[in-house]
């Protein structure tokens, strides 16, 4: 008979392995799921793309454009995108959904790290699934999680920053240090909006030795990220030399910045918490609506700074991104969109639940917990139905399919078209060309796809 003792220090041993590789597998099951029969592949993610089936030594020095005609300031995106291409690009054909499922996989694994960074931190196991429920299960992050898009590879760069910080990874040397500062700055080139989770990371790791008196390490920490961004900032200043632009790609941000400054414009601090509400509604909330949830977040924020308030690194990577966000998107003259606050909301789910279980008493703690996390689950069916509704291209399972018949056939094409309606940036020749096939316009053929995926050929004076 097996002794009861030794069986509760195996399972003691091995939960904090099996759990976290359990929450990885189903959170990427979760996103990755249909995949191939509706990766959202619009102009940005054709572009993208087709810059990441490239050579390395021809990727670009910076980033993506932004919408407000800069590019963010360095090549980051494009690193990851790179890699995740070679890793997972031959198991697909390079098919663009291999950049989904491979960002997916990068995606969960970072919230197994989180898991486990909460974990540890709160030293409960309920608060760090909760956490990881709410986040992962959020509409918006779940329906982007598997897209190949620049916020969502800045987001997850910028939550694991956040989980390296909470498990106090970066104190024991100063190489760790340096991957943490490293990990936040490449959030900041492949999606600008992570920057204030990246101050509060830069933050974290200068305040950390200071509570310790360690003001030597605490310069040397200021000194490795100021040396990290410098080193990170190199290839955008090569293509600034070597393309003599004008444009820094911050063009927009230093404009708005100057203009609130020297007074040309006023601040507009009420515009940036009612964006901010907007964001946590959309972003956290739906597909259920209430103002209120900014109110959740700023009383629990004040719970959260009187019960940490002896664990200042936490609260420079919970509370600091979001007043640093409200703050800094005062002085911005443009629109804001509730995505550009898609890598603070880890921030603000953390904020909620340390700030609900922290009135809880002591002894009810892990009672809390786990009614919280029930909580958290019972959302998630109206919340993955939701997440259903965005960023979804039925067609691309019709072009895929399609595509692959127009190959076998041997036959050039002068042109590969849609008979149905398509997203206006949509291109099912993207798909064509990517299975190893080209375009030839001399070719006698073209190919017309229809809505059930089957290929009508026509002769090129039917055009």
């Amino acid at each position: 008979m097996e002794d009861p003792v030794l069986r509760e220090h195996s399972v003691r041993r091995w939960l904090p392995i099996a759990l976290p590789a359990v929450v990885a597998v189903a959170t990427f099951v979760v996103r990755t799921w249909g995949i191939t029969r509706h990766s959202w592949v619009l102009g940005d993610q054709i572009r993208d793309w087709e810059i990441a089936l490239g050579p390395f030594t021809q990727l670009p020095l910076v980033g993506p454009p932004t919408h407000v005609h800069g590019y963010t300031i360095g090549p980051a995106f494009y690193w990851l995108l790179w890699a995740i291409r070679v890793v997972f690009g031959p198991w697909f054909q390079n098919l663009p959904h291999a950049g989904g499922i491979g960002q997916a996989a990068l995606q969960s694994a970072v919230d197994a790290l989180l898991l486990i960074a909460v974990w540890k931190r709160t030293r409960s196991v309920w608060i760090g699934l909760t956490t990881i429920v709410l986040i992962a299960m959020g509409p918006f992050d779940l329906a982007i999680s598997a897209l190949i898009w620049n916020p969502t590879a800045g987001s997850t760069l910028a939550k694991a920053a956040t989980a390296l910080i909470l498990l106090d990874w970066h104190q024991r040397t100063a190489v760790r240090t340096g991957i943490t500062a490293a990990i936040a700055w490449c959030a900041v080139q492949a999606y600008t909006g992570a920057v204030f989770v990246a101050l509060g990371v830069f933050t974290a790791l200068i305040v950390d030795p200071l509570r310790r008196g360690d003001r030597r390490t605490a310069a040397r920490n200021a000194a490795i990220g100021a040396g990290v961004v410098a080193l990170l900032q190199v290839p955008h200043l090569v293509h600034q030399l070597w393309n003599q632009a004008e444009d820094s790609g911050m063009t927009a941000v230093i404009g708005s910045l100057g203009d609130t400054v020297a007074g040309r414009t006023p601040i507009r601090l009420a515009e940036s918490v009612r964006a901010y509400t907007f964001a946590l509604e959309y972003l956290q909330l739906s597909p259920w609506h209430g103002g209120a949830i900014l109110w959740a977040v700023a009383g629990c924020g004040a719970i959260v700074a009187v019960r940490y308030r002896r664990d200042p690194p936490l609260l420079a990577v919970i509370l600091l991104p979001q007043l640093a966000a409200v703050a800094g998107y005062a002085f911005w003259l443009g629109d804001l969109e509730a995505y550009y606050y898609v890598s603070l909301m880890p921030a603000a789910v953390l904020t909620i639940v340390l700030g609900v279980s922290a009135v809880a008493p002591r002894r009810g703690g892990a009672v809390v917990g786990a009614a919280l996390l029930v909580a958290a689950l019972l959302l998630v069916p109206a919340r993955l139905q939701f997440a259903a509704t965005l960023f979804r291209m039925p067609q691309y399972e019709t072009f895929v399919r399609a595509s692959r018949t127009i190959v076998r056939s041997r036959q050039p094409m002068r042109a590969v078209r849609a008979g149905f309606p398509i997203p206006a940036t949509s291109n099912p020749e993207f798909i064509f060309t990517v299975l190893g096939s080209r375009i030839e316009h001399g070719a006698p053929w073209w190919a017309e796809i229809t809505s059930d995926s089957r290929v009508v050929y026509h002769q090129a004076d039917d055009r």
